[in-house]
């Protein structure tokens, strides 16, 4: 294909309005894009909505840690999967084995893999954060475009969603799946009268990307569009049911139309999620449905999921959560006076769909937890698109717009100052990282994972930024093994634990069948490390103490803890700045 084709292919009329000249030369083509960029930021409404995402882009780049529960490890074991035959990584090779077996939550590690060749870890970490918040808005701006193009000035609803509680928690695969979602759903609302063979090979590998981002997303996206089909199947043979002029040969069109091409598109993933589901021998679940009440209504109507450290987010998510039920009463007092229905109010039986799988899905299944938190999010994702279909005077568009950024500025405000705080004690957590020697491993023991400040005010009312905070001192050291490396005791992620020395197994206290009674993660934790060597085989180098409570020192557990940090190890180092950290090593160290 010749650059000019390429070109076309890149720049097409969804962002430039027009395609270039197969003819001309890459230096006009050059030309061509440069204009068309400017003519497309010189419109207002497509200026501010670069400048909020790179306003967005703004704590992940400021601060040196992004402050997460699960994505220092998500980091670490990327580290691990990238480095994992190198000679000098011996130690990975003794503890981890790499999961041979094609399963979802791969995403995150393969791209943070493949950046660490060019970049540090902790760049590496900025980068993939970066291509999700950008990618989330445009991914929104997409579909909303795919339903009706004037309807992109609801795109401003994405920003106040950036920065949830699910990408605080560090579920980064989950968090690009969000995107992948529109993606996937909008390719499909685009496309969905006239597929050729082209667009059902890139429906195809969207719909593979999604499976590998994360496969409750891939539910939901799946849901959304079998919803959608039979919603357009009853629209196609309705007029034909009215007039009674109904015929099978019409029936088979529509169906070849609107279901067996896409499912030709979706076989592939099919096919991986049969084969993943089929190595799970059971479906463990913790759902207890006299919870399944007020608590959970109070959650979806105030969009619990953007609360993530204080109540300044809580303020917001209502904020937000009333805006979007003001846009419901205005579109359906709008309806109502005009009797209208349309073919996308299909989209509220998608949002009802939700808002039941919210209600009766467990919070935990098959090892995977915060199931209601990640539901909670699409019925609004829906309604986004819902809106979108709809239609609007000028003045009810600004001031759609306005609310949505002023809620998502005040959103970033707050991000950023618990970002700076919690940033304080991160550098706190690592300070004695320059102790640890190569090809050893660490034990953390975390007593607060939430964090105190020194007046007693926990840092994080949800999520527990500590909890998993040693992955920055891994990938910092490279060559150092984590015993809390809890993805490593899962099955459906690419690092592995060993058997015979796996932690989770043979140092936690407690029942180790369940990830909720892991012992190693408990506050405080209950472990027996000091016996853990004639055990196994293994090794504990190190023992990292974190913040322990003035409650916490008169339960056995602890005591039990600091015992065997007396008769097996020394302490070499305590943060200077609280005090906070201890970094122990053992004592027959040679």
């Amino acid at each position: 294909m010749p650059v000019c084709g390429r070109y076309k292919i890149l720049f097409p009329n969804l962002i430039f309005g027009k395609t270039v000249n197969k003819s001309s030369s890459f230096f006009s083509v050059c030309i061509y894009s440069r204009k068309a960029i400017s003519s497309w930021l010189s419109k207002r409404e497509n200026l501010f909505f670069v400048l909020l995402i790179v306003a967005h882009l703004f704590p992940i780049w400021f601060f040196k840690y992004f402050p997460s529960q699960d994505g220092p490890a998500h980091l670490h074991n990327a580290s691990v999967l990238r480095e994992y035959y190198f000679p000098e990584r011996s130690i990975f090779r003794e503890y981890y084995l790499l999961n041979k077996n094609l399963t979802p939550n791969w995403f995150s590690h393969l791209v943070l893999a493949g950046l660490m060749h060019l970049v540090p870890p902790l760049v590496a970490q900025k980068l993939l954060l970066s291509g999700y918040i950008i990618l989330l808005p445009i991914s929104i701006r997409y579909a909303l475009y795919a339903i009706r193009p004037d309807a992109i000035f609801l795109s401003f609803l994405a920003f106040p969603f950036i920065y949830n509680y699910v990408l605080h928690m560090g579920f980064y695969n989950f968090s690009y799946s969000m995107a992948m979602f529109f993606f996937v759903v909008g390719y499909w609302l685009k496309h969905q009268n006239h597929f050729t063979l082209s667009r059902v090979i890139s429906l195809s590998i969207l719909s593979l990307l999604l499976y590998f981002c994360h496969l409750f997303s891939f539910v939901t996206a799946y849901v959304a569009i079998a919803l959608l089909t039979v919603w357009l199947t009853i629209l196609d043979l309705a007029p034909q049911v009215r007039q009674q002029k109904f015929n099978w040969r019409s029936l088979g069109r529509v169906l070849r139309m609107r279901v067996l091409v896409p499912l030709c598109a979706f076989l592939p993933t099919l096919i991986l999620v049969v084969m993943f589901l089929s190595r799970k021998s059971t479906v463990n679940s913790d759902i207890d449905t006299s919870r399944l009440t007020w608590k959970h209504i109070y959650y979806l109507l105030s969009l619990h999921s953007l609360v993530s450290f204080q109540k300044p987010e809580f303020l917001l998510s209502i904020a937000l959560a009333g805006l979007f039920a003001a846009i419901c009463l205005y579109v359906l007092v709008a309806k109502l006076a005009h009797r209208q229905i349309n073919v996308w109010d299909g989209l509220l039986l998608v949002v009802v769909a939700y808002v039941l799988m919210y209600f009766i899905a467990p919070d935990k299944m098959s090892g995977g937890g915060n199931i209601k938190q990640r539901l909670l999010l699409y019925p609004f994702f829906i309604l986004m698109l819902w809106f979108g279909a709809q239609s609007y005077h000028w003045l009810v568009k600004q001031r759609i717009q306005l609310v949505a950024v002023g809620i998502a500025l005040m959103l970033l405000g707050v991000h950023t100052i618990q970002y700076a705080e919690l940033n304080s004690y991160l550098e706190e957590y690592v300070s004695g990282m320059h102790l640890i020697e190569p090809n050893t491993t660490l034990l953390p023991l975390s007593f607060s994972n939430t964090g105190h400040a020194p007046d007693g005010k926990v840092l994080s009312d949800r999520v527990k930024p500590f909890s998993h905070a040693s992955g920055y001192i891994a990938v910092q050291k490279k060559d150092v093994v984590v015993l809390t490396n809890y993805q490593a005791a899962l099955d459906y992620f690419p690092i592995l634990f060993r058997s015979q020395t796996n932690p989770f197994l043979h140092l936690s206290i407690g029942n180790n069948s369940s990830k909720a009674d892991w012992g190693i993660e408990a506050e405080p934790p209950r472990v027996d490390f000091l016996n853990y060597p004639q055990r196994t085989g293994g090794k504990v180098d190190y023992v990292l103490i974190w913040q322990v409570l003035e409650g916490h020192r008169t339960v056995e557990n602890t005591k039990s803890i600091f015992k065997q940090l007396e008769e097996g190890y020394d302490l070499i180092y305590t943060s200077p700045q609280r005090g906070l950290m201890q970094l122990y090593r053992r004592k027959d160290w040679s």
